[in-house]
């Protein structure tokens, strides 16, 4: 072979490993920017989502310390007692109580549709469940005064709200542990 021949071939050697060595660097550098993109999408994410389950979780606790104080009375065996029961220690007006009631689970509601669009999927379940326990609490408040359960006496009907306002309770930690967990996957599974 001689020197021309040679000259070239290693021109050409150089220039194939310049290219090839601009590439892998310019994949890579492409690679590193999609990580840390990726990276950076979801800790927008899981500031958000971590927002609105904190909303969530501070209305349906609302919902809940709004019906303990009408839940944790004595059971009431007459309407002299459900009237203490339902006016608790301040004496609030019986239809103030219902309608504040009301007013948690409406916003409760609200806010499953933000958890659901905020995701993950396992979270609208959860949701779903907290509102349906937060629905039959606001029922059973109206229900235990109003005798709407079959003709139930009062302290029937009282414990059958406080067996729903103790689930209440429970649907709200299993959001919060479904939430913990949401909010701990960092995508690599």
């Amino acid at each position: 072979m001689d020197a021309g021949v040679a000259a070239v071939l290693g021109a050409l050697a150089g220039a194939v490993a310049t290219t090839g060595a601009a590439f892998a660097t310019g994949w890579s550098a492409r690679e590193q920017a999609k990580i840390a993109a990726r990276g950076e999408h979801r800790r927008q994410r899981r500031d958000s989502r971590q927002e609105v389950y904190e909303e969530f979780i501070s209305t349906a606790s609302a919902q809940e310390a709004h019906a303990a104080r009408f839940f944790l009375a004595p059971v009431p065996t007459d309407a002299e007692g459900l009237t203490l029961a339902l006016r608790g220690s301040e004496g609030a007006d019986m239809e103030a109580v219902w309608n504040e009631s009301h007013r948690l689970w409406t916003e409760l509601l609200k806010l499953s549709v933000r958890v659901r669009l905020a995701g993950p999927g396992m979270m609208s379940k959860v949701a779903s469940s907290v509102c349906d326990c937060s629905h039959d609490v606001m029922e059973s408040m109206m229900t235990v005064d109003h005798g709407l359960i079959g003709g139930d006496p009062i302290s029937v009907r009282f414990e059958k709200g406080r067996d729903r306002w103790m689930k209440l309770d429970e649907a709200i930690d299993a959001f919060i542990e479904k939430a913990r967990i949401s909010l701990d996957d960092d995508g690599t599974d």
